[in-house]
């Protein structure tokens, strides 16, 4: 059988160090090697995270705070460097960046850690309880660089906008029409508003679901105005 490629021992390793592992003590030159490539991959995480921050002003107190949590869990305390990282790529613009940042992670880490960075992007586009068609077509055309399974981003795509997604909440298709939103917003009102919704629906559900329907509504038309 033929032996480990180099970079198929060097993911290992960065899986170790990533999933906290104990990692076998090894020679300086190799040392060397796992924390230049560890040091690429916080580099690349933070150049897909920054670009869903830019998206619509994501880049805030939380989503800053989402990031470093991430990075500090897998990379170890943040300091003045990595806050300046961030700061360079939330302002300056991490585009051109994205697919170079796509393929270290392809090289240096596992599937599984991907899907970690995927719903990372999701929780950020999701810290203002709205996600938008841009923010999802970004994510997944990171997660197509990623080459993440399309089944997988689907599950974690589910996960995150059926919940936070204003018009998946008035089941209806994304638009700039401010027509079209309230006429969705005067069917879902028929179903749950107080005065209107059927003995059958449950009152706790039915005053839950109706304060997620207005909430939902007020949010779009804002979005829609900006």
């Amino acid at each position: 059988m033929a032996g480990k490629s180099f970079f198929d021992v060097l993911r290992d390793s960065i899986h170790q160090i990533v999933s906290g592992e104990d990692v076998k003590e090894d020679s300086g030159p190799q040392q060397q090697r796992k924390q230049a490539a560890k040091a690429d991959m916080e580099h690349a995480v933070i150049v897909l995270a920054t670009e869903v921050m830019r998206l619509r002003g994501n880049a805030s107190e939380e989503t800053e705070a989402m990031l470093f949590k991430f990075l500090e869990k897998n990379f170890g305390k943040t300091g003045v460097k990595r806050r300046k990282q961030v700061s360079d790529h939330v302002f300056v613009g991490p585009q051109a960046f994205t697919r170079m940042a796509c393929e270290q992670l392809n090289a240096l880490t596992t599937n599984e850690s991907k899907l970690e960075i995927i719903k990372l992007l999701y929780s950020i586009a999701s810290a203002d309880d709205f996600i938008t068609g841009k923010e999802h077509s970004t994510i997944q055309k990171i997660a197509g660089y990623l080459h993440i399974p399309s089944d997988e981003l689907k599950s974690i795509k589910e996960r995150y906008v059926r919940v936070n997604n204003p018009f998946a909440i008035l089941e209806m298709d994304e638009t700039i029409v401010i027509s079209d939103v309230k006429a969705a917003y005067r069917k879902m009102v028929l179903l749950y508003h107080p005065d209107k919704r059927k003995d059958k629906v449950d009152t706790a559900e039915a005053n839950r679901k109706f304060r997620e329907i207005k909430r939902a509504y007020e949010q779009i038309l804002r979005q829609l105005r900006d």
